[in-house]
């Protein structure tokens, strides 16, 4: 797919400089406005005796957790060898993560494809910083190309990034698929993309679960208000486990401080007549962290309404920070709303029974007002 964006008139005249001075120049990072690939300023090497991986650290500030870049670097200071780099972190609005996406291959052909002896789609900010993982990226290239009989142009590492490019499209389906165009925070609405049967989320993955999670799930089927349970995912056996649980916690802004903020977490918030559900997954997870937990999200909450839970709002945030105040608005509206519905039992039953002495008769006299119903 292409975005139609092009490279501007300031991208070439930048690309030009770039390319020219191979002596002092270590990055050019790309970004899109206005519908086009324009540049921000050239980072240079940091001496003239400066290597790829001790340049790696001037990249820094220009990474952020939410915001895609294009980095084309240079390999040595005087090298012509360029890497072009897409980076598309998992936080990233979706809009940019498709947008970023879809452009990379029109900003190599723009520029050149014969000018980059690699190109790498990354999505988080270490896969950058850190000169190590630069060097576990440096085999996989070179033996595809020998295997494929492949030549240079950048096209030596195709097999690597149609994987990664697999990976970021599948984590992008899994996050959506239940969202079915909800915005905010809120999670998969009432709605439904297709049945659960037996254990299988909403992609057929098959849930495992400990016996101390599903323990952990018919506790939280009695009701109890406040009771709170946090469930993670084994993922190397996909397999649901206990993170904790808590049998009083009052107020919501205590759950949200005890939801994990370096793993992704699934949480069940007991309030009166059911339970919220809470997904969040940190920006730091890993990709494949990222694919199982959002794909497994039917999976669990159909094991947890097996085993007696009755889900009545379903929230999901990237961070637990994301969640203060919003989760008290929720929970007090169930809270108003169970309290109405309480309200109205009542009413019934001092309207029905025999003797009470508090029950207009059918035939005469004013009848008592209807509670106005809830907007």
């Amino acid at each position: 797919m292409q975005s139609g964006i092009s490279a501007s008139a300031q991208l070439h005249d930048a690309f030009t400089r770039f390319t020219s001075d191979t002596a002092s120049l270590f990055a050019l990072p790309i970004t899109i406005t206005q519908e086009s690939l324009t540049p921000l300023d050239a980072v240079p090497f940091s001496s003239s005796s400066a290597t790829f991986s001790s340049s790696l650290s001037s990249l820094d500030s220009l990474l952020t957790p939410t915001t895609p870049l294009f980095l084309l670097l240079r390999r040595a200071p005087s090298s012509p060898s360029l890497v072009a780099v897409t980076y598309i972190p998992s936080r990233a609005a979706v809009r940019q993560k498709t947008l970023f996406a879809s452009t990379r291959a029109t900003l190599v052909r723009e520029l050149g494809g014969e000018k980059f002896d690699e190109t790498v789609f990354l999505t988080e900010r270490e896969e950058i910083l850190d000169p190590a993982q630069w060097g576990e990226r440096a085999a996989p290239p070179a033996s595809a190309s020998s295997a494929d009989g492949g030549g240079g142009g950048g096209g030596g590492d195709v097999g690597l990034l149609s994987t990664e490019e697999r990976e970021l499209q599948a984590v992008k389906r899994a996050e959506e698929e239940e969202r079915h165009g909800t915005r905010g925070r809120d999670l998969m609405g009432e709605g439904g993309s297709g049945g659960v049967i037996g254990s299988r989320g909403g992609r057929d993955m098959f849930m495992n679960i400990t016996d101390d999670a599903r323990d952990a799930l018919r506790a939280a089927a009695d009701g109890a208000e406040g009771y709170t349970v946090q469930l993670g995912i084994e993922v190397a056996t996909e397999t649901i486990t206990l993170i904790a649980r808590h049998d009083a916690v009052g107020v919501p802004a205590q759950v949200v401080a005890l939801i994990p903020t370096d793993r992704p977490s699934y949480t069940f918030y007991s309030v009166p007549g059911g339970a919220v559900f809470i997904y969040v997954c940190p920006g730091v997870s890993k990709v494949k962290e990222r694919m199982v937990y959002a794909s497994s999200r039917r999976g669990l909450l159909h094991i947890a309404e097996g085993n007696g839970v009755k889900v009545l709002k379903r929230l999901e945030a990237g961070d637990p920070d994301e969640l203060d105040g919003r989760l008290e608005e929720e929970v007090r509206s169930l809270r108003v709303g169970a309290g109405e519905a309480g309200d109205a039992d009542d009413d019934n039953a001092a309207a029905s029974a025999p003797g009470s002495g508090t029950a207009t008769p059918r035939g005469g006299g004013f009848a008592r007002p209807k509670r106005p119903g809830r907007r």
